[in-house]
């Protein structure tokens, strides 16, 4: 992995549930770290359902190798990135692999 490539930042976040004033749970995201990481955008398609027009991208993105959970999502700027899997190339510990999934709707 050529380290110079990890040049956007990204957060790893994992789901949280507080309690709100009345004792209801509310589902939150709490940052679990910031790393440097590369976004590639893989597909886009854009579709109908519902008589309504949706698009999505699919793509993977890249960081030095650390333990990622498939029910955390990733913060890149202001957009929200669901994680689909998680691969470790080669089974090295080098790199992680998460491929992930974005509604643009």
């Amino acid at each position: 992995m050529e380290i110079g490539k990890l040049r956007q930042r990204i957060t790893l976040q994992q789901q949280t549930i507080a309690r709100d004033i009345v004792g209801g749970e509310v589902i939150t995201w709490a940052d679990v770290v910031t790393v440097w990481g590369a976004v590639e955008p893989n597909t886009g398609t854009w579709y109908f359902a519902a008589k309504q027009a949706n698009s999505k991208v699919d793509g993977r993105v890249r960081i030095r190798h650390r333990t990622v959970e498939p029910t955390w999502r990733i913060k890149f700027g202001d957009r929200y990135l669901s994680i689909i899997s998680i691969l470790n190339p080669d089974e090295s510990k080098k790199e992680t692999v998460i491929l992930y999934t974005e509604a643009l709707d």
